[in-house]
């Protein structure tokens, strides 16, 4: 059946899924253009068929290189508690002797918090993802972005720069003797007396301009000096002044048009670059994996609120769809990224019309453990799965966003750039700079032919609909079953709920906050299910990832590395492989002793 026919028997809900999908698309795509205006053709968008939950407890309030977060404590939704006030201390003198016996000291739980938060976030943004063309997101198995980087870096080579003309190293030659002096030999052995006086001029006039400022700064905190501060400050400023006429009354400007030579001497672009990008991703190496004596590559998300489904301050879309809508709209059975989207992800999972994973499914459990205040509490457990969407006069309404992804240990303008190549390995081995080259599964042997960029999050859906059938049935029985109980803290309530990428799940264990998404009360988990007459209303109230950005990298590197640095690695490879199968005879004992 095809994607048309499908949709065609499909609900409202599934319809209006679609069509948020092509909104959401629409506007990412819109993002996607080069300096010319034009797609850029290198920048890719994929759906995750199921929705990835985002646990406030995980990824609020990461630690920063600044100084991690500034609050006292963090609870289980991920906010910080206020901080509890303190007693006032005992006098020393007042408090017997064996209260003065020393605590052990307890870790700092907002610093534990900040740390681990920090150790997910990059994790989370470390997997490398598969180039795909279907719209569908996939995550290469064990593989990291990082290390991709690293083994690139690890393998890069700067081409030789070529000797200066004669010219300019005459010009060098003559810098060199203005400020250095030179043994016979062409050697450095010290600075020039011009150098030296100029290097005694400029720190006087440094030390005379801070002098000058730090006056300044008294003055103003004196009312009396403030006064009189116009007057009083001309003998600094003419201190400040002669120092600086000093330096080039002593041959100040010959001395630094000598310097101005000598560091303008050209050098490998590429070789700084790739010198830069080393001491930038060892830098950014940070302790963050706990007791495990390993380096995690910090990353940090744009904007750090991203996992807080109730902070607005940043800015979000909302989308809002209505099914009748949709289906006055489709007559011109036009193809679209949301129905192509669907059409994959039936024939990946061998869905029925109407039913995908991730368009329309749920299942759920209600139980109980001992309690002592239980009131209608129902021991048996409802569940349901694989249902057919045949709801009808659906609206779909939610806010969503794209989180940037910040790698402040990658530096990406290192593939733009020409003067190198990999060591042994080809023109290209990192990427070919196209889609198409790097798809599986030819494209597999790229060592880093995407980085992802950003993802997309949704939060806080509501989903309204009439005739829900089975579902609707099944999921206001786990809602029952979870109110019935008084003692709500004995009382476990999960359950998930999967719509075109728009799952999720929860775990619900006390009326405070306790769980994947956040509630106030025992009557709102993290998601809720409602009914008034015929119409039904799902609401799921955290934040989930639903899509990612990912884009191409560039042809890198742009020219195969030299013919004979390939044979001497092949030469290297082949010796030591012929030392692992012969390995050396043990040396022989002398014929005749050693002398004395």
């Amino acid at each position: 059946m095809s994607v048309d026919s499908q949709l065609q028997v499909t609900g409202g809900v599934t319809q209006a899924l679609v069509a948020a999908l092509d909104q959401i698309h629409a506007a990412i795509t819109a993002r996607m253009v080069g300096p010319d205006g034009k797609p850029s053709g290198t920048a890719i968008y994929m759906h995750l068929p199921v929705g990835y939950p985002i646990d406030p407890a995980m990824y609020s309030f990461p630690w920063t290189p600044a100084g991690g977060s500034t609050s006292a404590a963090v609870t289980s939704d991920g906010r910080f508690a206020p901080v509890e006030p303190t007693t006032p201390a005992t006098p020393v003198a007042a408090t017997p002797a064996a209260a003065l016996t020393a605590v052990p000291a307890k870790p700092d739980p907002q610093l534990q918090h900040s740390l681990q938060a920090a150790a997910f976030t990059s994790d989370l943004v470390d997997e490398m993802l598969m180039i795909t063309k279907n719209g569908i997101a996939v995550s290469w198995p064990d593989r990291k972005v990082s290390f991709a980087y690293k083994t690139a870096l690890v393998g890069m080579q700067a081409e030789p720069v070529p000797p200066p003309s004669a010219d300019v190293q005459a010009r060098i030659d003559a810098a060199r003797k203005t400020l250095f002096t030179l043994d016979a030999n062409g050697n450095l052995t010290g600075y020039s007396r011009k150098f030296e006086i100029y290097n005694t001029n400029k720190q006087k006039f440094e030390d005379a301009v801070v002098d000058y400022a730090n006056q300044f700064a008294a003055a103003t905190a004196d009312p009396v000096k403030g006064q009189v501060w116009p007057v009083a400050s001309a003998p600094l400023k003419g201190k400040v002044d002669r120092a600086r006429a000093d330096i080039y009354a002593m041959g100040g400007q010959e001395v630094e048009d000598a310097l101005a030579t000598v560091q303008s001497i050209g050098s490998s672009a590429a070789a700084s670059f790739i010198a830069q990008a080393r001491t930038m991703f060892d830098s950014y190496q940070m302790g963050l994996a706990g007791a495990v004596a390993a380096n995690v590559p910090y990353s940090y998300i744009d904007p750090v609120s991203w996992w807080d489904r109730k902070n607005k301050d940043f800015g979000t879309f909302e989308v809002k769809v209505d099914s009748n809508h949709v289906s006055a709209g489709d007559a011109g059975g036009s193809r679209s990224f949301g129905r192509t989207f669907y059409d994959n992800s039936s024939s990946s999972t061998s869905g029925s019309a109407g039913y995908s994973v991730g368009f329309f499914g749920a299942s759920a459990n209600a139980s109980f453990s001992d309690s002592s205040a239980a009131s209608g509490l129902h021991a048996d457990s409802s569940a349901w799965s694989s249902f057919h969407d045949e709801t009808s006069n659906a609206t779909v309404d939610f806010e969503w966003f794209i989180a940037t992804i910040r790698r402040p240990w990658l530096l990406g303008d290192l593939f733009h750039m020409d003067g190198w190549h990999i060591v042994g390995q080809e023109k290209g081995c990192i990427s070919d700079g196209t889609v198409d080259g790097q798809l599986p599964p030819g494209g597999t042997d790229k060592l880093l032919p995407m980085v992802p960029k950003g993802f997309v999050v949704i939060r806080n859906v509501t989903i309204s609909a009439d005739n829900w059938g089975a579902a609707g049935d099944a999921f206001q029985k786990a809602v029952d079953d979870a109110n019935s109980n008084t003692s709500s803290s004995s009382t476990s309530f999960g359950g998930s709920a999967g719509y075109l990428g728009i799952g999720g799940s929860v775990q619900h264990s006390d009326s405070e906050s306790h769980g994947v998404f956040e509630s106030s009360s025992s009557n709102d988990h993290g998601w809720n299910f409602h009914r008034d007459g015929q119409r039904g209303t799902l609401e799921i109230h955290g934040s989930q990832i639903v899509g990612w950005v990912g884009e191409i990298t560039p042809l890198a590197p742009k020219v195969d590395a030299p013919k004979d640095e390939s044979k001497a690695a092949d030469g290297k490879e082949a010796k030591a492989d012929s030392d692992a199968a012969n390995p050396a005879a043990p040396p022989q004992a002398p014929t005749t002793p050693p002398k004395a």
